[in-house]
């Protein structure tokens, strides 16, 4: 089913087609979805002469892009025009655009392919190490976000059918909640797309509600308890799912300083453990 065009699947493809122009070098950059079970449709392209080139249907087993569906295995071509190992129903849509070199990759999701990146130079070449790591990188980076959006979607209608009901909630159903809260944190963290990013960021805090609505309050936070600018850095670092060494890295602080930083708030929070210390400061306002 091919996404709707304000929607995350479809925001997440546009940044991804993006993504991949820029790493591969690439001229021209796509995705197609799979819109029913041997067929895809070109939804997003980047570079491309005609932006005609939406919306073109592409049968299973088709081209190359339509091979890549079949096999479920990325493919590449030195030359598209002459290449023997694929149908040549689209040239005319690939000698439109000038297009000679040619590379895809599946978006799997499961066991499903969900959709097919491409990208295309006008030039016949080898296409080396960086266009092949870049189209295979994009295409796993996909199918994350499309799985965690999937998940969360799904664990969020638990989490609002539970909190509806007077039954006990699954201590089970719980730790999924925490676990689906953690890797989308992280995700959150790694997103270029600034309205993918708010987006997630809201089905956080609706995660987080469903982990901690049973749980105890904990230790009263003083009010007067304040973080300095670069506690609040390293507690947010922590909050999207970075370790220490990462947090080490992305702040360019030595490591005994991140320790001694989340020490210090730990104090502050009057928590023990770092899981505590970003909770506590969300109730307190001081986190998004």
């Amino acid at each position: 089913m091919l996404p709707a065009e304000d929607s995350e699947e479809a925001a997440a493809a546009r940044a991804a087609v993006l993504t991949l122009r820029r790493e591969s070098g690439m001229p021209v950059a796509g995705a197609a979805w799979v819109v029913a079970p041997r067929q895809l449709r070109i939804s997003e392209t980047s570079g491309v002469r005609s932006r005609d080139r939406r919306g073109l249907s592409v049968p299973a087993g088709a081209g190359l892009i339509g091979k890549v569906l079949t096999t479920g295995r990325p493919a590449a071509l030195s030359d598209y025009r002459t290449a023997q190992g694929i149908s040549h129903e689209y040239d005319s849509f690939v000698a439109a655009e000038g297009v000679r070199a040619m590379a895809a990759a599946p978006v799997i999701v499961g066991t499903t392919v969900r959709a097919v990146l491409f990208v295309g130079s006008r030039d016949a070449v080898r296409l080396g190490d960086r266009v092949l790591t870049a189209i295979t990188r994009a295409a796993r980076d996909l199918e994350q976000f499309l799985a965690s959006h999937e998940q969360v979607n799904r664990l969020l209608s638990e989490a609002r059918a539970g909190r509806d009901s007077s039954a006990p909630r699954d201590a089970a159903a719980l730790g999924r909640v925490h676990e689906a809260h953690a890797e989308l944190l992280h995700l959150t963290a790694t997103l270029d797309d600034g309205h993918l990013r708010d987006r997630f960021h809201e089905v956080c805090v609706l995660l987080e509600q469903g982990c901690c609505a049973e749980e105890p309050e904990g230790p009263p936070l003083a009010k007067s308890a304040r973080l300095s600018p670069r506690e609040l850095d390293v507690l947010t670092a922590v909050a999207a799912g970075c370790t220490n060494l990462d947090i080490s890295d992305r702040l360019h602080i030595g490591l005994e300083t991140v320790k001694g930083h989340l020490r210090s708030v730990m104090r502050k929070l009057g928590t023990t453990t770092r899981f505590e210390a970003v909770t506590a400061a969300r109730r307190a306002g001081l986190l998004r």
